[in-house]
């Protein structure tokens, strides 16, 4: 399914960050790690994502697995890559051609973090924004 190779594109940005997805606090703004991660890459600085207790680390392999989640990410689900495609990515030593990259679909979710593609009412302006079903497990023990 499509929302699982998203969620696995979340769950990559997680490990590499060392950061939850909704816990992200990015110098007192609160923004989801998927849209940070995104901006980040915008501006050319996708490396500044990437959890400081990594002290060493492939640099090129790590920008990989990001893009490959940016990838997995994507707004428009028919875009993104089947679970088959997405090892393949990550096992092989493929060029992931950016110019294919769209960006990513932010939700917004209960903690009330938002995306910035959302209606903002201040300003009047309106952007675009997807909505990906999520499915939440709670384990709990007997």
């Amino acid at each position: 399914m499509k929302a699982d190779v998203y969620s696995f594109g979340v769950l990559i940005l997680e490990v590499v960050s060392g950061r939850a997805s909704a816990n992200a606090n990015w110098g007192g703004m609160q923004k989801l790690l998927l849209e940070r991660a995104w901006e980040l890459y915008q501006e050319g600085k996708l490396l500044e994502l990437v959890d400081p207790a990594l002290e060493d680390f492939p640099e090129k392999e790590v920008i990989k697995y990001m893009k490959v989640a940016f990838f997995c990410t994507q707004a428009t689900a028919s875009r993104r890559p089947m679970m088959s495609q997405v090892v393949d990515m990550l096992s092989r030593d493929i060029r992931l051609n950016d110019e294919q990259l769209t960006s990513p679909g932010f939700f917004h979710d209960s903690t009330g973090l938002t995306s910035s593609n959302k209606k903002s009412s201040e300003t009047g302006t309106s952007h675009q924004m997807s909505s990906v079903p999520v499915s939440i497990t709670h384990i709990t023990p007997r």
